[in-house]
């Protein structure tokens, strides 16, 4: 069968397909992934063939920012950003784009993020199935509800009736959450879910800097901020590296490809800083993961049974943090909590031999290792597939 997966151009939304891409080419499907040029590089250098379909990931945050809704939210508020960027200013970008590849392709099976709205609407036009692929907790039904009030006027434009969800659950859903971090909600899948092992991101014989060689004399610590330019600004590393300066540590941070190493100003030989690392290689080599609580890294980290110190900011990432500490597999410090003094204390303690968090992330990394592989769910979308036929 051939598959379009219509992604989000954003590397931890786009990361989480690439286990279940590999396993539809193993199993001799063909998968073409559209998203912002951004994005090109990481899609061919996975195998997949790319197409070039909407915005960037930094200018689909530009024009959202600009969105009159989300201009005139109060401040604090949590909903009318993501509302705009996914519900709106994505998919009206993109869908011209899609529409004019489906037309030139046979496509039996859209395959998106819960934050790609096209490829749902798409999908609906067309009369085919769908896949939602879950990358964490699933987002709260008040943004879900804010989305697909702002996708509406597109559902009614190709005279369709306007999904309760926006779309995103009009077909199966993936879910990628071990049994700890499922706090008993369901996913109003139409065709039901099915739970998805997620995996360390990169290839594990990946060859890492010359400088990890030395690593291991003393605990390693990573620390990310994603690779969003809405959250990973230099200045938001500051109170991270400050609290770590007053650890014995040898810590390592991503920075994300827009942003330039120097600009954290960092001058100590412990801390190594690059713009992006193959977390399979590398996660081996830690002890713990200071991070935003963004779905990638957060469950990279437990599928390493890694404890964390989450420190989110905005879209998902609170209820990430949320399940998590629930899970007793993380500290969280919410974002006026964030201080040197803080991130020291809680880094501290859960580097601490017999930390709860330590054992809680030893006991999660073993219910991700129990969880069906990407393989599983290819072969029962294409029994569904095939169903329909």
């Amino acid at each position: 069968m051939q598959v379009l997966c219509s992604t989000t151009p954003m590397d931890g939304v786009f990361g989480p397909f690439i286990p279940l891409g590999r396993a539809l080419t193993e199993h001799g499907h063909e998968v073409i992934v559209a998203t912002g040029s951004n994005l090109q590089s990481a899609v061919e250098m996975n195998g997949f063939e790319y197409a070039q379909a909407g915005l960037t990931a930094w200018d689909g945050v530009r024009a959202a920012a600009e969105d009159p809704h989300v201009k005139a939210a109060p401040a604090g508020d949590r909903i009318a950003f993501p509302a705009a960027m996914f519900g709106c200013i994505h998919p009206a970008a993109k869908l011209p784009a899609l529409r004019e590849l489906a037309g030139s392709r046979s496509i039996d099976l859209i395959v998106h993020p819960p934050v790609d709205l096209s490829g749902p609407l798409l999908a609906a036009e067309l009369g085919l199935p769908t896949a939602c692929y879950g990358f964490g907790q699933p987002f709260d039904r008040q943004v879900v509800a804010a989305m697909a009030e702002r996708i509406t006027p597109a559902w009614e434009s190709a005279n369709l009736r306007p999904d309760a969800y926006g779309g995103i659950y009009r077909g199966r859903y993936l879910d990628p959450r071990p049994p700890s971090l499922r706090a008993g909600d369901e996913v109003p899948a139409a065709a039901g879910t099915l739970a998805i092992r997620p995996e360390i991101p990169g290839d594990p014989t990946a060859t890492l800097p010359p400088w990890a060689q030395a690593l291991g004399e003393r605990p390693v610590v990573y620390v990310s901020l994603g690779t969003t330019p809405l959250f990973n600004q230099p200045e938001k590393f500051a109170p991270l590296l400050a609290g770590l300066a007053e650890l014995d540590l040898d810590v390592v941070v991503t920075v994300g490809n827009l942003n330039d190493p120097a600009a954290l100003g960092n001058s100590r030989a412990n801390v190594h800083v690059e713009q992006w690392l193959p977390l399979a290689p590398l996660l081996p080599r830690c002890a713990a993961v200071l991070c935003h609580a963004g779905t990638g890294t957060t469950l990279a980290a437990l599928a390493a049974g890694l404890p964390l110190v989450l420190v989110p900011q905005g879209a998902d990432q609170f209820d990430n943090a949320r399940a998590c500490e629930r899970a007793g597999a993380a500290r969280v410090l919410m974002p006026d909590q964030v201080n040197a003094a803080a991130v020291s204390d809680s880094l501290g303690a859960i580097l601490e031999n017999g930390s709860g968090e330590r054992t809680g992330a030893l006991r999660l990394a073993g219910e991700i290792a129990a969880m069906p592989p990407a393989a599983h769910a290819v072969e029962a979308l294409a029994a569904g597939i095939a169903t329909r036929a």
